[in-house]
């Protein structure tokens, strides 16, 4: 069985990229986000883990220079 198509929106990675950065090499916590957003566990952690390159690279052309 395979799982329906999840993606995330820009703004729902820039939230996982805070909450990276505020969990300072401990574990991320982002229960409540599964409920809010209705996104697999395992979606959120390979974004927090991996990064998704085209946000990434949105994030990159926004810092000032």
């Amino acid at each position: 069985m395979r799982c329906p198509k999840v993606t995330l929106s820009f703004e729902q990675y820039k939230i996982l990229l805070d909450r990276k950065r505020r969990a300072n090499g401990r574990n991320v916590k982002y229960k409540d986000l599964i409920q809010q957003w209705g996104v697999p566990h395992y979606h959120l952690s390979t974004a927090v883990y991996r990064g998704i390159k085209q946000y990434d690279y949105r994030l990159w052309k926004e810092q000032p220079r």
